[in-house]
């Protein structure tokens, strides 16, 4: 009798096996050095074992006929497949390893404990000895499989693999319950962990995993990544830190105006650090969901192959079902977007565009993170716009690399506005000492604007903002809060007739509405998320008040070209912002710091920028800031080393998630068509109403009893106007990093 994996359609237990196992040689050509680094110099022959072995268990009877409908089998297969360790002339430590990697590929430790312990439960040792009767009827069809593996081997590892014996009766099967997953807990438990408990552990189970879930969805093979980069950005003369950052090899930092084609040069590392097989992953890390769509849709574009380019971050499926939803109908269209997504989350895809809360995701044990961190060994990853994160962001991702050192992962460290003393400290932490950047000289020729400081505040001088748009010119508007963005935009775009206004309290389905429309205003009023790699440029701006490097974003959006016309532009900031400023910009003296200086500068020339930067934050980290980093500095490592393969933690999901204190809402008016969607399985439809509020605003809102909850989703009894978003009277921002 043929022994089949899968149904729909039928695929037997050798073809699923033989699919696994071509994923297997392309993983093993991609990552060459994973027996270094987790010093098992047998790793490849370990994982060849967990592979062939892995979905030995659905030979049971039971699994069989469950397989066509018959029954429900209720046990896990492969709880039986492991037992096939067995036959393995290893030590008992590789056996384990082994068998430990082939029992958790669907579930892990702590659920197998519960719901199928063989040991010390009488009750479970009766069921295992009564499933495990379930192999004999096709024990004759798996040994003839068992004595493929010196072919097989041969075939997808390079050579053949002579130690195993062959197990011809399931009284040879040893239960690996028993045998491997006891040990391990009590290892763990009595503090005597082994390389099983770290990089071993990790990358056996990933890549295991990786196998049986991408020859199970069809894809046999990982892609590479570009040939040539040259060819793909085929300019006539590259600039000077694009040549530079195309012969460096290692980490670097890459530190450069907006707009001089710091994306490019990212690229061109990252191809000068590729492998020969250009296997190495690349992830690009942006901290806006807004700048992470726009760079992906960039990279689709110019690399003109669709499959090569991943995104990831916590609506990408929502993105990617818009981007469907045109030319298919909801069902297709979300089906497509899920194929996407899905490969994305697999070791598929050779370049990703994702938030850091991808990879701090796999730092807190969430489930798949064996995977994900086995993806991420000798990877290249490119962190742009580092600036834009908070202090205590910034420690987590900096405890992050660190980990990733380990791994042999390189980084490339973007920004405008570095300030000199975070340079220094990821200087320290992770040893990088090359930098990429421009002379004074050639900085300066970049310089495009002509900054101001006005007295008083936005809403004093609402009359020479009006003239500007009365001169036909493309005004630009930052507020630092979203009530005051509101009220500007009421007060102003009366008078205009082609305006918008930006912030992160509009539903999804209006921000992309406004968004697709942001380049041809005559007028757009916004907060902070004006700074995030939009792709806009307007010719004369009006901004609150805010630290340096804010203002220096803001300032991008203005003449963003205006370098290559040598036209200057004027940026003016207003000395008073609104009371509510506190709650975005806790440190005050960074806002009075950088007005005084500013307010000394005329023409900014582009090579002041650091040392303004540099100025503003000359005693770096202060306060409340320099705690926060303290307090992640000294109990990331301790909560990281509690991190073991084969084990996800209920707790730690918690508290990752808790990193990220946003609600999401429905407005109340939206609760009918929210509910109709829903109910009729239209899901994507559904989250075109929802938008992100703090904690803090979600708290004030049970409070003043405007909270619904319904069908396990939050209602706000709030005003909202598709024109100016929900209208709450608070000071918090809510551009949110990771959205």
């Amino acid at each position: 009798m043929v022994i089949l994996a899968k149904k729909d359609p039928d695929e037997t237990l050798l073809e699923h096996t033989e699919k696994a196992l071509m994923v297997f040689k392309s993983i093993k050509d991609a990552y060459p050095e994973v027996p270094q680094v987790c010093g098992v110099p047998d790793f490849w022959d370990h994982l060849f074992y967990s592979i062939f072995f892995h979905d030995f268990g659905k030979a049971a009877s039971g699994f069989q006929k469950a397989l066509s409908g018959k029954e429900n089998w209720k046990y896990r297969h492969e709880i039986l497949s492991a037992g096939f360790v067995s036959g393995l002339e290893y030590e008992d430590f590789s056996k384990e390893a082994i068998a430990m990697a082939i029992i958790t590929h669907h579930k892990d430790l702590s659920y197998l404990r519960e719901m199928y312990q063989t040991y010390p439960s009488p009750v479970g040792k009766k069921r295992y000895f009564e499933k495990l009767q379930e192999l004999t009827p096709n024990f004759e069809e798996l040994k003839e499989i068992q004595r493929k593996i010196p072919e097989i081997s041969k075939k997808y590892l390079g050579f053949e693999l002579n130690k195993f014996r062959e197990i011809g009766s399931i009284e040879e099967m040893v239960d690996s319950y028993k045998s491997a997953v006891l040990p391990y807990k009590n290892q763990l438990e009595n503090d005597e962990l082994t390389s099983l408990h770290g990089k071993y552990g990790i990358f056996l189970k990933g890549f295991l995993t990786a196998c049986d879930h991408l020859a199970s969805g069809g894809k046999y093979g990982l892609l590479c990544g570009i040939e040539d980069m040259r060819a793909v950005y085929n300019f006539s003369e590259l600039r000077k830190t694009q040549s530079q950052a195309s012969e460096t090899k290692g980490d670097a930092f890459l530190i450069a105006p907006t707009g001089s084609g710091k994306t490019e040069a990212s690229l061109f590392w990252s191809h000068a650090n590729q492998n020969p097989g250009k296997y190495k992953r690349v992830f690009y890390l942006l901290p806006y969901t807004a700048s992470i769509n726009a760079m992906y849709k960039r990279l689709q574009r110019d690399f003109k192959d669709s499959e090569l380019t991943g995104i990831q971050h916590g609506k990408a499926m929502y993105y990617l079902y818009r981007s469907f939803e045109d030319e298919e109908d909801y069902l297709i269209a979300t089906k497509k977007a899920k194929q996407v997504k899905n490969l994305t989350d697999k070791i598929y895809r050779p370049y990703k565009i994702a938030t850091p809360h991808q990879i701090l995701k796999s730092m807190f044990g969430i489930r798949g993170f064996e995977q994900n961190l086995a993806e991420m060994s000798n990877a290249l990853f490119i962190m742009d716009e580092i600036h834009a994160y908070d202090s205590h962001t910034t420690a987590l991702i900096l405890e992050t690399l660190k980990i990733l050192k380990g791994y042999q992962a390189n980084f490339l460290i973007m920004s405008a506005t570095l300030p000199s003393f975070l340079k220094e400290m990821f200087k320290q932490e992770l040893g990088i000492t090359t930098e990429i950047s421009f002379t004074e000289l050639e900085l300066n020729e970049f310089t495009r604007h002509r900054v101001y400081v006005l007295k008083g505040g936005i809403l004093d001088n609402l009359d020479l903002i009006q003239k500007e748009i009365d001169d036909n010119r493309k005004v630009l508007v930052v507020c630092n809060t979203v009530a005051q963005a509101q009220n500007v935009y009421k007060l102003l775009s009366q008078e205009v007739d082609n305006s918008g206004l930006i912030h992160g309290r509009f539903i999804l389905r209006d921000r992309e509405e406004i968004e697709a429309k942001l380049k041809n205003l005559n007028l757009l009023v916004g907060t902070q998320a004006i700074e995030v790699s939009l792709d806009i440029d307007y010719d004369v701006l009006f901004s609150e008040p805010a630290p340096i490097d804010a203002l220096v974003q803001r300032f991008g959006r203005i003449n963003r070209k205006g370098w290559e016309a040598k036209i200057i532009k004027p940026v003016y900031v207003f000395e008073q912002g609104s009371e509510k400023d506190t709650y975005v910009y806790k440190n005050q003296e960074l806002v009075s710091k950088s007005l005084e200086l500013l307010s000394k500068e005329s023409i900014l020339g582009e090579s002041r920028i650091q040392k303004l930067v540099d100025e503003v934050y000359s005693n770096g980290y202060q306060g409340s800031d320099l705690a926060s980093l303290e307090m992640v500095k000294k109990t990331f490592p301790k909560f990281h080393s509690k991190i073991f393969p084969f084990m996800n933690e209920k707790e730690n999901q918690e508290e990752f998630y808790n990193l990220y204190q946003s609600v999401e809402v429905v407005p109340t008016q939206f609760k009918l068509e929210y509910l109709e969607e829903i109910e009729n399985k239209r899901y994507f439809e559904a989250m075109k109403y929802v938008v992100s509020i703090s904690i803090g605003q979600y708290k004030k809102l049970i409070h003043n009893n405007q909270i619904e909850i319904d069908s396990d989703m939050i209602f706000a009894s709030v005003d909202y106007s598709s024109e100016l978003g929900l209208l709450l009277d608070s000071g918090e921002s809510l551009l949110g990093i990771f959205n």
